[in-house]
């Protein structure tokens, strides 16, 4: 890993969105999760564990429809997650050629993968989101999770993507972990 760039100004418009929305009380009326509920019966404090948990759809949802109206509000189409058309992300932004008979896309400027339960069997964050971000020739890619250790996550991530052969010079990625006791988003640019 190359040192830890700042995040550039899209980066900066993301996470300003993306933190945003811990602002709003209503998101907060159902924030006990599935997986908090699984936890706090385990015991075992991996992830979230606390009442301050979020409710994943919920919020994944409100996370899809702020990015994608950021996305189309700086000019590009954005085709967030829908089951029927089948997107392998949760968020897509295109910059379009419309100017012909077909539409062809110039650069994908962002991919987004909301990925909440990102510990694996042995406590270490899985690599499953990355993976996806990886196969994306996007200008960013940007993976949202929740972890009680953001350090921990982003080091992993940071060392996986270094470690893998798919990752090219220049590839950018902005990790966004959401801290359920702090009630805020840790954050992290990784450049390859």
């Amino acid at each position: 890993m190359k040192g830890e760039p700042g995040p550039d100004e899209i980066e900066q418009k993301v996470i300003a969105a993306v933190s945003s929305v811990l602002q709003e009380s209503a998101l907060w009326a159902d924030n006990r999760s599935y997986l908090t509920r699984m936890i706090g019966k385990r015991g075992s404090g991996l992830d979230a564990s606390s009442y301050d948990s979020i409710n994943e759809e919920v919020w994944s949802k409100t996370f899809i429809e702020r990015l994608s109206a950021l996305g189309r509000r700086l000019g590009f189409t954005s085709n967030d997650y829908d089951r029927q058309r089948g997107w392998s992300y949760d968020v897509l932004w295109r910059d379009l050629n419309t100017g012909g008979d077909w539409w062809v896309t110039n650069s994908i400027p962002l991919v987004l993968c909301c990925s909440w339960y990102v510990s694996g069997s042995t406590g270490y964050p899985s690599f499953e989101p990355l993976d996806k971000l990886l196969v994306a020739r996007a200008d960013h890619r940007v993976a949202i999770c929740q972890h009680r250790y953001a350090g921990n996550v982003f080091d992993r991530f940071s060392s996986y993507l270094t470690q893998c052969q798919a990752t090219k010079k220049k590839d950018r990625y902005l990790f966004l972990c959401y801290h359920p006791e702090e009630r805020k988003f840790a954050s992290c640019v990784f450049v390859a």
